[in-house]
């Protein structure tokens, strides 16, 4: 027998052995490449300015498979804006040369299904989303995170530490009083975040729930000019980065017959925020959200209508305005862009006008929102289409910084794409958003620039 034939047969028994181990492992991911063209407005001015980027981004997703209990997963993430220096600043990223130090851990976690019930357990750093369309958290997290069923209900209990605190890490064995204070890890001034979920289906058709989510900070951050300057945000830009306790305790449902579905959820917000650190006062926070959406199923895709409502701050002593999402990725499917967040949006920034400015701001909000998802049109296209009307609930609140605020404005937005050789999908999607009343600038009234925004992406999962 040759020696070639001899290295084929034994190649050929590695495969054989290998080939159960190799099916244990599953990869995935995306990537996604967007050249973005829009406009932004600056507060208290008539002028918009114009923002031109090419951003790309790759996720791929490593699952394996230990046993019938045990999975791992690891999630990577590389972004790389054309032109700009790798995200660690070393190595050149997107600029000419390459070669970036880029290279992001998105999630990282083990599924463990408890034996003999129905339960599971994913411990590490995961995506979580809560059950109001990520009004209070859409994110990823350090948390454990178990559910299942107990009996006709489904459950979910998740703990998750947001933030260590400030100091210094590492603090060697043998330091001084002094220097073990301010090591972070033995100082509470930690943000941690817990959640309880229960659900139950009835058949089919129907889903009913509710959740109670609770944040303790205690950064020992006071609110800034408390009320009129806002929320405090953290180093992201996302959620509240004050000494605070908030409660979200909610109700949620989705009910379907036919080609028809209607789903709705109502939170309430309650707890302290501190207002001054050298005084060590608080203040009470208070106040409701709901959304309701309809949605129908049609030949060739299927059309929705959401209405939202955020209630007003209408304190001058308390902080009634609602402590919003960290994450900053709620309503993401509406196929909106400038009011609400761009559902593929990577490095851009994420406008959400409507919350940032009304919500946030303490004037509340009203938003009815259309959207259209239509698939096999002519040529083998695609189509998201989305339409919003935006109101401040209240246009002189009390909590507020300036009077006499009303209509936000209104959007209109669509999409056209095209997958070729089945994965290469390739779209171009854009919206237009006409500004009304709420952001004539305060010295002389005048009405501001609308705002537009364009992007051309091509994608690719697997």
């Amino acid at each position: 027998m040759s020696k070639s034939v001899k290295t084929l047969i034994a190649a050929a028994a590695i495969l054989a052995v290998a080939a159960p181990a190799m099916a244990e492992f599953k990869f995935s991911g995306e990537f996604r490449a967007q050249g973005y063209h829009q406009t932004a407005q600056d507060k208290e001015s008539n002028d918009a300015r114009s923002l031109n980027v090419i951003d790309q981004r790759f996720r791929p997703k490593l699952d394996y498979k230990i046993n019938d209990y045990i999975s791992l997963t690891y999630f990577a993430e590389i972004d790389t804006l054309w032109g700009e220096q790798s995200g660690a600043a070393t190595g050149q990223g997107g600029r000419v040369g390459a070669d970036g130090v880029n290279v992001e851990t998105k999630n990282v976690y083990v599924d463990f299904k408890l034996p003999q019930t129905a339960s599971k357990l994913r411990l590490g750093v995961q995506g979580f989303k809560d059950s109001f369309d990520g009004v209070v958290v859409f994110d990823d997290m350090a948390a454990a995170n178990l559910s299942g069923k107990l009996g006709p209900l489904d459950y979910q209990v998740i703990y998750s530490k947001w933030d260590e605190g400030i100091g210094r890490d590492n603090t060697p064995r043998g330091s001084s009083a002094a220097a073990i204070a301010n090591d972070r890890r033995v100082r509470w001034n930690d943000v941690d975040f817990y959640g309880a979920d229960l659900s139950h289906k009835y058949g089919d058709f129907a889903k009913a729930g509710l959740a109670v989510y609770y944040y303790d900070n205690n950064s020992g951050n006071a609110m800034p000019a408390f009320p009129q300057a806002g929320i405090g945000a953290n180093s992201l830009g996302e959620g509240p980065n004050v000494d605070a306790e908030i409660w979200w305790m909610g109700l949620y449902g989705d009910y379907r017959f036919g080609n028809f579905a209607l789903n709705g959820w109502a939170l309430y917000q309650t707890g302290e925020v501190l207002q001054t650190a050298a005084t060590n006062t608080y203040v009470d926070t208070r106040t409701w959200a709901a959304s309701v959406k309809g949605r129908m199923v049609i030949p060739n895709g299927d059309l929705g209508l959401r209405y939202m409502y955020f209630a007003p701050d209408d304190s001058a002593t308390d902080l009634e305005r609602f402590f919003i999402s960290q994450g900053n990725y709620e309503f993401a499917d509406e196929n909106l862009m400038i009011f609400l967040v761009d559902k593929f949006v990577n490095n851009v920034p994420k406008n959400r006008y409507a919350i940032t400015d009304a919500v946030e701001a303490g004037y509340g909000l009203h938003g009815l929102v259309a959207s259209a998802n239509l698939k096999n049109l002519p040529m083998g296209t695609y189509s998201n289409l989305g339409a919003g009307a935006f109101f401040a609930a209240d246009k002189n609140p009390d909590g507020a910084a300036r009077k006499d605020k009303g209509t936000l404005g209104y959007e209109v937005a669509a999409s056209v794409g095209k997958v070729f050789a089945e994965k290469f999908d390739l779209s171009l999607r854009g919206s237009y958003a006409f500004l009304g009343k709420f952001y004539n600038t305060t010295a002389n009234n005048n009405d501001p620039d609308d705002l537009y925004t364009v992007a051309l992406m091509a994608r690719v999962p697997f």
